[in-house]
């Protein structure tokens, strides 16, 4: 997993930016999409859904506990949920700023 100090917050950078760390961890965002695709609920995560983030310490707590699931089935619910509810709120992460309230740290994230 690479650590990007900045991306403690993941609200903190720019769209520039955020489209530049996508470009950056294109690996991880090739790992982690296909995965999510298979851990989501419908509507699964878009081609440019950011599932890079499970590779930086705001979500490592997350990528952790998802572990090495593969399949919904897999996770405990309230993991599901989460899963669902971090797809839900990062959806136009990389198409906008606005409205990022709505995915402030909070929700059913444990850890930041």
């Amino acid at each position: 997993m690479d650590t990007y100090d900045f991306l403690a917050d993941p609200r903190a950078i720019t769209l520039q930016e955020r489209r530049a760390t996508a470009a950056r961890l294109a690996k991880e965002q090739a790992d982690w999409l296909e995965r999510l695709q298979a851990l989501a609920e419908p509507p699964k995560p878009a081609q440019d859904f950011p599932a890079f983030l499970l590779a930086t310490p705001a979500f490592a707590d997350l990528a952790r506990r998802l572990g090495r699931a593969r399949t919904r089935a897999e996770l405990p619910t309230d993991l599901a949920d989460e899963v669902d509810w971090f797809v839900a709120a990062f959806a136009g992460y990389l198409r906008t700023c606005d409205g990022e309230d709505s995915f402030a740290l909070t929700g059913p994230r444990r850890a930041r």
